[in-house]
């Protein structure tokens, strides 16, 4: 009884003492306006944001020499063809890629001797196929060591005089696996066929004038948001500064908590001018990622990993939580039918993104009626984006994005769509699109084809390509 009549007049004055300013202030509640709803003054849309036709052809480009087309007008002026199947290539499945290739090719000619068996006899006395190539000396090394070079040989093409064993064919056609010197692989590797940039071309400049049709209703919005977080730090940032310099002269010099305390002012001076009336870090619209509000961040301003230290406020939390508050005095007041035009313009942005990915040079084959449906889909998801009514509203939001050309931003508020919105159906789409692509080959397997003449013993093609470009699930080679 002694003890609790002692201590309870010193715990009433501990109180008395900290209600009247005096002690520490850890720990307090951060001081706050009074929470108002803002209006704001909203422009119109003058018409809707302008989209595409999706009218211009495209095909997603795919790497490779081009020559497929030659080699299909050469096949095809001939009436009769015999294959030769050299090294690489000489078994079951081979022979049926190569035959489905040329019937693709060139519908009209016919096959006359596919069989490694029906040439068995030729094959055994001129060789695996009519040209052939060697590794000749050309010259040393810096060490002295001989180098080696590949060297193609003239056509053997006596053997051609064996008519008998190609059963009437007009031009035999061969075709082999091979390897190429890194000059002729990079050359291989530069070309390409087809490409997007029409579309490219109509997608980029529907969305690079995305800034200049939203202007009127970011500024607005932009300055209502500003008011609204420069009353939040002209209460808030004076304590919050208080407290951390009384932090910092509480800690011994070589505390942890220091460098904590030295991140966080930092942080807290780049709030210093809002106290003045210019916010510029104040949160913003921004366009990008379907439309977000944001507390855009500072490289420069670095709080250490594991901050805040122990009884030590976060005082970066504090300053979002201002401008979280602040968000929500305008959020109500930005209901506009602007932001179903920003829903609109994400899914345009995606749709363009997503394409032009699809649309750079790869290993792939696409097939006619595959390139064709794709192109009816894309126009038919832009004509009805033009015409289609979006619904959206702003709602309380979190996480991170990243700004093009301003950097990462905390996220406060974001446009959100009803249901799966036009956004998720671009993407949709994009994969869809990305599901044509055949015969995707990434261990670039090379193979020579060769169409040589019987009667002439004249090459009326020979070219190399990479294993898609020659024999894809049955199409014609790829090329012009």
């Amino acid at each position: 009884m002694r003890l609790a009549s002692r201590v309870a007049p010193a715990i009433a004055a501990a109180v008395l003492f900290a209600a009247c300013g005096g002690g520490n202030t850890r720990g307090a509640t951060t001081p706050r306006p009074e929470a108002t709803k803002m209006e704001v003054a909203l422009p119109t849309p003058s018409g809707t944001f302008p989209i595409p036709s999706g009218d211009e052809e495209w095909t997603p480009a795919t790497i490779g020499s081009g020559m497929g087309g030659m080699l299909a007008k050469a096949l095809s002026d001939r009436s009769t063809v015999a294959m030769i199947l050299g090294r690489g290539m000489d078994d079951s499945a081979s022979e049926q890629r190569v035959f489905d290739m040329v019937k693709a090719a060139a519908p009209d000619t016919k096959v006359v001797a596919r069989a490694r068996a029906t040439l068995d006899g030729l094959l055994e006395e001129r060789g695996e196929i009519p040209y052939r190539v060697t590794m000749e000396p050309a010259g040393t090394d810096v060490l002295g060591r001989p180098v080696f070079l590949p060297k193609e040989h003239p056509l053997n093409t006596d053997w051609l005089q064996k008519r008998q064993a190609l059963k009437g064919a007009q031009a035999v056609l061969t075709v082999r696996r091979i390897k190429v010197d890194d000059q002729k692989l990079r050359a291989l590797r530069e070309s390409k066929q087809g490409g997007c940039q029409a579309l490219d071309a109509d997608l980029s400049k529907a969305t690079g004038s995305r800034d200049s049709f939203f202007a009127p209703y970011v500024d607005a919005a932009d300055a209502a948001l500003t008011n609204a977080f420069g009353r939040q730090m002209k209460k808030a940032l004076p304590f919050l500064k208080d407290e951390l310099a009384r932090l910092k002269n509480e800690l011994a010099p070589d505390d942890p908590g220091q460098r904590c305390a030295e991140g966080y002012g930092a942080l807290l001076a780049r709030f210093e001018p809002c106290l003045g009336g210019k916010c510029a870090v104040a949160p913003r619209v921004f366009l990008s990622a379907g439309g977000i509000i944001g507390l855009l961040e500072d490289p420069a301003v670095v709080v250490p990993n594991g901050c805040p230290a122990q009884d030590m406020r976060d005082f970066a939390a504090e300053i979002r939580d201002a401008a979280s508050r602040s968000v929500a005095e305008v959020l109500p007041a930005l209901a506009s039918s602007f932001t179903g035009e920003m829903v609109r313009v994400e899914a345009l942005a995606r749709l363009a993104q997503g394409l032009a990915d699809e649309c750079a040079p790869r290993h792939r084959r696409i097939a006619p009626q595959d390139l064709a449906a794709a192109r009816a889909e894309v126009k038919a998801f832009l004509d009805g984006l033009k015409t289609r009514e979006v619904k959206a509203e702003w709602i309380a939001s979190s996480g991170q994005e990243r700004v093009p050309r301003l950097g990462p931003a905390t996220v406060l508020a974001r446009v959100s769509a009803a249901g799966n919105g036009p956004s998720g159906e671009a993407d949709d789409l994009v994969r869809r699109v990305q599901g044509y692509d055949r015969c995707r080959n990434g261990d670039e397997r090379l193979a020579q084809a060769a169409l040589v003449d019987v009667g002439t013993s004249e090459v009326l093609f020979m070219g190399v390509f990479f294993d898609e470009e020659l024999l894809c699930e049955g199409l014609p080679p790829s090329g012009r």
